[in-house]
């Protein structure tokens, strides 16, 4: 890695940590703590919008963080077309473009997994799912829940639709673990280097792959796209990093979906014998863990032109961070957010999944990948719980663990 790289990043560390020292809030959630809540509420108590000391605008309101997400003054992208040092982007990719590529891309991969199509993959899922409680069973009914269960539905489930072959598949697999450390807190030159690796490793498999498709169809999505690709509407670039980015984005957040609402059903034994007594109520479980602990707590975006917001004026380059996180339990919208309830009645829209433009693809896929989940713990697995510590992630975007010892 490139040495002023390596120095930006010492620097960026350094002064992170000194100014969560003098009590910012949101400096202090950037250190990724284990229970970020309270200073969320932290973040609520000065205001709809107020200007951290790391330079950043920060809001934990419901109201405005929706205007903010629908808004296309806000964009992904700096003007100046520079990355945060402390990210990571998948270059041509739906993540980190703005309109007018943005709308072309989604449009392209809108048809393959729009919400009407993604009900047809139920029973694959179901059977899949079966499968991974029989191995779990079988191997004593003992394990991390992470690797032997959440971990493994999703994986499955974007290899198919991506059409990647079963030889492709463990290393997919292991590059999307690597890729997914980009998001961990306090990043280093090494961890950088890493990623930056794995996300050219994965590029590499997926020129394979799309040859492979071009070679012998399928009904995936790579198949599909191949005449965008050959009538220019798409270029070959485009689709290897649309591929890597629904790879990671299409696993991440449902891996830990299912792994936070298995964890909070466990928490909370009265919650889990209701469901147990009814595996119908999956999608309220489903919603009320998006709500109380949602898997991704934080969006960025960039103000692309001067503005007034909340009675603030924000520069054009100036960065909004959005806690999702926080505004999933603000109390103008949600009553008694802190309680987790699933027969809490449907309320306002949540921002698990974004808003606007950039509302994620694969929600409805996440959605029914967690309900058929957590179905199957409710009917094979009644009596799971935990045996020992859990491991969270060190990261102050996705919400989830590394470590989730259980025995059924």
């Amino acid at each position: 890695m490139a040495r002023d790289t390596t120095a930006q990043l010492a620097v960026w560390n350094e002064y992170l940590w000194s100014v969560g020292d003098q009590g910012d809030p949101y400096a202090l959630i950037l250190r990724a703590p284990d229970d970020p809540y309270p200073l969320y509420e932290e973040v609520r108590a000065r205001g709809p919008l107020h200007r951290s000391a790391l330079g950043t605008w920060v809001t934990a309101d419901h109201k405005l963080s929706s205007k903010v997400l629908r808004d296309r003054r806000f964009g992904v992208r700096q003007l100046s077309g520079e990355k945060a040092i402390e990210s990571i982007e998948f270059d041509n990719s739906m993540l980190g473009v703005d309109p007018p590529d943005h709308g072309r891309l989604r449009k392209l991969a809108i048809p393959a997994i729009n919400p009407g199509q993604m009900e047809s993959w139920r029973p694959r899922i179901e059977t899949y799912t079966e499968e991974l409680v029989e191995k779990f069973l079988a191997a004593g009914g003992r394990a991390n829940f992470m690797t032997a269960f959440a971990q493994q539905l999703p994986n499955y489930v974007i290899s198919e639709l991506l059409g990647i072959p079963d030889r492709h598949r463990p290393a997919a697999f292991r590059l999307t673990r690597r890729m997914a450390r980009m998001i961990e807190s306090e990043p280093t030159p090494q961890l950088v280097e890493d990623v930056t690796g794995s996300v050219a490793e994965l590029y590499l498999m997926f020129e394979d792959i799309i040859a492979l498709r071009r070679a012998d169809p399928g009904d995936d999505l790579v198949t599909q796209l191949l005449p965008a690709l050959d009538e220019g509407r798409l270029s070959k670039a485009e689709l290897v990093a649309l591929c890597a980015f629904l790879t990671l984005g299409g696993v991440e957040t449902t891996v830990n979906l299912i792994g936070n609402a298995t964890l909070l059903m466990l928490e909370h034994p009265d919650q889990f014998e209701m469901f147990k007594g009814d595996p119908g109520l999956a999608p309220a479980v489903i919603q009320e863990t998006l709500r109380f602990e949602t898997p991704t707590q934080q969006y960025r975006r960039i103000v692309q032109e001067d503005l007034e917001l909340a009675g603030q004026v924000l520069p054009a380059d100036s960065q909004v961070a959005i806690c999702a996180g926080a505004a999933n339990r603000d109390p103008e919208v949600y009553p008694d957010p802190g309680r987790f309830d699933i027969t809490r009645p449907p309320g306002r829209e949540l921002l698990s999944f974004s808003l606007g433009i950039h509302f994620c693809l694969g929600a409805a896929l996440a959605r029914l990948e967690g309900e058929v989940a957590l179905a199957a713990v409710a009917r094979r697995l009644p009596n799971l719980r935990r045996i020992g510590p859990i491991r969270r992630r060190k990261s102050y975007v996705i919400r989830g663990m590394l470590q989730f010892p259980v025995a059924a």
